[in-house]
């Protein structure tokens, strides 16, 4: 499996803008900010390509942080959530999106945390 690189995204973006703008060359950008060449090119012919791996979120981030502080506020009063807690929540949310869901609840797979991609 590849190795991810972890480059800081403002860094990325200003080197992208420079060689779009003309300002700096790709070498002279890599050289600068400390992003590879190809990355700065990928970066450039996709510019619409996501940057997180796995499927896109269901959840909107305003639903995220509803249901974060949900599991924090009851947890913090001695009501720790379950998985299926967790899962029955989500499925009750107000969200006409398509989503992957049966039944528009998720599996125990969309619970489980993963460290990397």
């Amino acid at each position: 499996m590849p190795k991810v690189q972890d480059y800081d995204k403002s860094n990325i973006e200003r080197a992208v803008q420079d060689v779009i703008n003309k300002v700096e060359s790709y070498r002279s950008a890599e050289l600068k900010y400390g992003v590879p060449k190809s990355t700065i090119e990928f970066k450039i012919k996709h510019p619409d390509h996501k940057n997180t791996c796995g499927p896109s979120p269901v959840l909107n981030e305003e639903e995220e942080v509803i249901l974060v502080n949900w599991i924090l506020e009851t947890a913090r009063k001695g009501f720790p959530k379950k998985a299926n807690d967790l899962k029955s929540s989500v499925q009750n949310f107000d969200h006409p999106r398509k989503n992957p869901f049966n039944n528009n609840r998720p599996g125990d797979g969309w619970v489980k945390v993963s460290g990397n991609c």
